[in-house]
């Protein structure tokens, strides 16, 4: 009976810690996105206003390019050089935290709620 009631205060505190972990993400998430940040082989490269069209070339690893598109309050990627173009079908960003990923390039871009400078 002991191992029973053990097993049970195990699962509810790891539920609990999950409901905890998705609120916070659901309350960071939530937040206004304002800033496109942009990182080459882990270095932040450029930022960008989410809420201004930009049509821009980004010059990633080993003379790799990434065509981002920033518009309407959304990013996205339409062209690469990268042999698998997995960064082009990740499509739109427009939320907090939301990333797009060219890893051949070695390109990040993220959505983020800072102010822009």
């Amino acid at each position: 009976m002991k191992k029973h009631k053990k097993e049970l205060i195990l699962i509810l505190a790891i539920l609990a810690a999950a409901a905890v972990g998705f609120f916070i993400n659901y309350q960071n998430s939530r937040r206004p996105a304002v800033l496109v940040e942009v990182s080459v082989d882990g270095a932040a490269i450029a930022s960008y206003d989410l809420n201004e069209n930009l049509d821009t070339i980004i010059d990633g690893y080993q003379g790799g390019t990434n065509h981002l598109i920033i518009q309407d309050g959304a990013a996205w990627i339409s062209e690469a050089t990268c042999p698998d173009k997995v960064c082009i079908h990740q499509g739109r960003i427009t939320m907090n935290g939301e990333l797009l990923v060219c890893l051949p390039n070695r390109v990040i871009v993220t959505i983020t709620e800072s102010q822009p400078e």
